[in-house]
């Protein structure tokens, strides 16, 4: 019974619950072997058991940093990270608690990792490479907290901000792009509609000179035709066919009155057909 009471008051026994690893400690020293979840026993006064969280952790800390054309910026980077148990002696030893490990270490290795790769790049390349910046700053991190034996499940960086005098001038930039791009554009249209008049125009003087052309082709043959056709009558008109045409034309009246010395019709000036 004695024994028994005892038992219970040093109370010996130590269940470690799953999500969690035993560390040992013999009269404070921490033993190299974590203990497993379940039911453990720790020699009273000589020993003790402590747990530690093998579950994964989140820390999110605000980071200002400067840029490399000197503009301030801000940012929130959350790193999710687990203990894995054959390193949570040394965690414990060195550290015992995660407020520890995040105040000491996690913390300002974030800080000096956000610092050193936002000033590789200006304000707005930090926008225009927002990816290449994040994966920059998640391998530099995980880089950085290797020798502490954590397993980083993920590093999450929030968007980027900047000053309002400075975030204001982004906004006016892009604007005076949009405005310029637009700009440019209508004088794209412009200039293809001028090229479609300049093109229409030119159909149309080329039509107008083959219209003329043919024209002043149709009138060359025409008139080439008529000349050839005069040239003919010309030649076929004889004197006494001439004459003879008169004849067959006249009504055999005689003028009344002749002056003195004027010759008849057909008599005086012309020889009588057949003689």
């Amino acid at each position: 019974m004695v024994a028994g009471a005892a038992l219970v008051l040093l109370n010996p026994f130590k269940q470690i619950a799953s999500g969690y690893c035993g560390i040992r400690l013999n009269f404070g020293s921490v033993q190299p072997v974590a203990l497993t979840p379940g039911l453990h026993f720790a020699l009273p006064v000589y020993q003790r058991i402590e747990d530690v969280s093998t579950q994964p952790q989140t820390t999110a800390s605000n980071e200002w940093a400067a840029t490399h054309d000197l503009q301030d910026v801000h940012t929130t980077v959350s790193v999710t990270f687990h203990i894995n148990p054959v390193d949570a002696p040394s965690f414990y030893r060195d550290f015992r608690t995660l407020e520890t490990l995040e105040k000491r270490i996690i913390g300002p290795t974030v800080s000096n990792d956000v610092k050193a790769i936002t000033a590789k790049y200006n304000a707005e390349e930090l926008i225009t490479k927002r990816d290449v910046v994040d994966s920059q700053i998640k391998e530099l991190i995980i880089a950085s907290l290797v020798p502490y034996h954590l397993s980083i499940e993920a590093v999450n960086t929030a968007n980027f901000t900047f000053s309002p005098a400075y975030s204001q001038a982004i906004e006016a930039k892009q604007v005076a792009q949009q405005q310029a791009l637009q700009a440019q554009y209508t004088l794209q249209q412009v200039q293809i509609s001028a090229q479609q008049q300049v093109v229409q125009a030119k159909a149309q003087a080329d039509a107008a000179i083959a219209t003329a052309q043919g024209q002043a082709q149709a009138l060359l043959v025409t008139s080439q035709a008529e000349a050839k056709a005069n040239a003919a009558i010309a030649q076929s008109l004889t004197p006494a066919l001439l004459q003879q045409k008169a004849l067959d034309r006249w009504s055999g009246t005689l003028p009344t009155y002749l002056s003195a010395g004027a010759p008849l019709p057909f008599i005086a000036n012309t020889p009588l057909l057949g003689k």
